[in-house]
């Protein structure tokens, strides 16, 4: 069920002339999973009144003021965002940690940047695009839209969507057993694979990205090294050239490429496992493999000791 959220009530709040932190229009509470309506009117503040004209890494300065909404998350969440209808213009969504901004440069003298910038959402396709903005943890968030080009009258409308996280735990590991203990040095790479341009990337049992590599030296092949892996069961992902991976729950995507067989050598051993490029982001090697703790010296000496006992006996 939608929860409808008018926001248009509360607009003129937004609309002060001092430079400054953003200010919220719309305070959505604590979500739980659902669908929630954002809709709002950007044309009230037109520039010079904009609180922030700079999020991330974008270059464009935003003059057009914006429609800030706050939500809170009880627990780690998977959060979207979905265009539903635009009257004029063309807005940007941003996702916040905080609401300051300070003073910072760019083409319209010494605008204002946004400091909490998470995360983007143009949403420049057609009307029903979605943006994912990943997995949030627990915390108070804010969503800043802009209009990406001036002050006109911009009336918006978007779908918050709010789910549960679900780990997207990779599905036909290729197991390669204990590798090593949390003391030994780990060296993976892929020489020797069919596919001749490959990269790889590591990730713990919590799908976290540890580490990712292109090329290893001069070669078009991948490696890593790791020399203090703790306890655990960690994923290594394997494909060929123009493999994303992303920061969390296990996100490499491949956008297309080579076919073929991609060989992972371990300490002890190898294997290998194939790709298919009309699988498109599904075309991910995956293999698993242990650390498990290093013996104890005093576990070596019972050990040792056991080991002397049953010479004796026999």
């Amino acid at each position: 069920m939608k929860n409808k959220l008018a926001a248009l009530a509360l607009f003129s709040v937004g609309c002060s002339q001092a430079f400054g932190a953003l200010v919220v229009n719309l305070d959505l509470g604590v979500l739980d999973a659902g669908i929630y309506d954002l809709n709002g009117d950007i044309g009230c503040c037109s520039w010079p009144t904009s609180q922030a004209e700079v999020y991330g890494g974008a270059v464009h300065n935003y003059i057009s003021g914006e429609f800030v909404f706050q939500f809170a998350l009880e627990q780690e969440m998977e959060v979207s965002l979905t265009s539903d209808f635009f009257s004029f213009g063309d807005p940007d969504a941003f996702l916040l940690t905080n609401t300051e901004t300070i003073e910072g440069g760019g083409a319209f003298g010494e605008p204002r940047v946004a400091t909490g910038h998470l995360a983007s959402a143009y949403l420049d396709g057609p009307l029903g695009s979605t943006e994912s903005f990943g997995t949030l943890d627990p915390g108070t968030y804010f969503i800043s839209v802009e209009n990406y080009d001036d002050g006109l009258v911009n009336i918006f409308e978007y779908t918050l969507g709010v789910g549960e996280f679900a780990l997207n735990s990779p599905t036909g590991a290729l197991d390669l057993g204990i590798l090593g203990s949390d003391t030994s040095v780990i060296d993976l790479d892929t020489f020797g694979s069919d596919i001749s341009d490959t990269e790889l990337g590591l990730y713990d049992a919590a799908g976290n990205l540890l580490d990712n590599n292109d090329d290893a030296g001069d070669a078009f092949q991948s490696a890593l090294n790791f020399f203090i892996l703790p306890e655990g069961t960690y994923y290594v992902a394997a494909s060929s050239y123009n493999t994303s991976f992303g920061a969390t729950n296990f996100g490499a995507n491949y956008s297309g490429g080579q076919s073929g067989g991609i060989t992972l050598n371990y300490p002890g051993g190898s294997a290998t496992s194939s790709i298919n490029d009309g699988d498109g982001a599904g075309a991910v090697a995956w293999f698993s493999f242990a650390i498990v703790p290093e013996p104890s010296s005093m576990s070596l000496l019972a050990l040792a000791g056991l080991t002397l006992l049953r010479r004796r006996r026999s």
